[in-house]
């Protein structure tokens, strides 16, 4: 089990990822952009966690809102990532 959501972690934060530019940022900047991915990885994950926590352990109907809006931010930052980088492989 450990492993599974080892590599589900993995995929799910190099899928996120995909925003940051490659080189034609300086460093300073890409190192700014990692940092902010990092943060909404664990800020979504934090939010997917306690709506499941809502859910589970109170029967709080509730709990569904921070679920949706943690999928929701996550497909945005992927599809973003991925219209960004087709984006920036047909310029090259």
């Amino acid at each position: 089990m450990d492993i599974l959501i080892e590599v589900l972690l993995e995929v799910y934060m190099e899928l996120m990822f995909l925003i940051i530019p490659e080189s034609k940022r300086k460093r300073k900047h890409r190192v700014i952009a990692v940092i902010i991915a990092i943060v909404c990885t664990f800020g979504l994950m934090a939010l997917a966690g306690w709506g499941v926590y809502l859910v589970a352990e109170h029967n709080n109907r509730l709990g569904i809102i921070p679920i949706v809006i943690a999928v929701i931010l996550s497909c945005m930052q992927i599809g973003l990532g991925i219209y960004l980088r087709s984006k920036s492989n047909k310029k090259n």
